[in-house]
């Protein structure tokens, strides 16, 4: 009897449809996750806006819970807050506050944003009737804010 040695060709690695379709998940997901992280990143920008508002809004919440209303304020002097004439903050431009409490945010030159960059927000004071002050922000003026962007309260 022969002694036949078969030669086994062990294939290893990765053949040329396995690594495409590789690269096509990566490809998908990327697509996927770009767009979002931009998103992400114009609402930090944006973000920036609230939390410079956020001695307005506190001045407006004492001025109501010692008052009782807003219908008397008459701006930013008579809620006991300075309004600051520049701001050192990166994205944003002005902070103002009128005579109902009304604060709104101006935000500098985002470019993400494209047509909607120098965009600002209103952040309106309203009451249940109790003693709290509830807020909403929406996008306000000639460029306002897209409403993905703008923060919760």
């Amino acid at each position: 009897m022969k002694n036949l040695n078969v030669v086994h060709n062990v294939q290893k690695g990765f053949t040329l449809i396995e690594l495409m379709i590789v690269v096509a998940i990566i490809g998908i997901l990327a697509a996927l996750a770009i767009p979002a992280y931009q998103d992400y990143t114009i609402k930090a920008k944006v973000a920036e806006g609230a939390s410079m508002s956020g001695a307005a809004k506190t001045a407006v919440d004492i001025y109501f819970s010692e008052n009782g209303t807003l219908t008397n304020a008459n701006g930013a002097g008579t809620l006991g807050i300075s309004v600051p004439t520049a701001y050192s903050a990166k994205y944003v431009s002005a902070v103002t506050v009128n005579g109902l409490g009304l604060i709104t945010v101006e935000l500098k030159v985002i470019p993400e944003l494209g047509t909607a960059s120098g965009a600002s927000f209103l952040m309106t004071p309203t009451s249940n009737g109790g003693s709290a002050l509830q807020w909403r922000v929406q996008g306000t003026g000639s460029k306002p804010m897209p409403g993905k962007y703008l923060p919760k309260t």
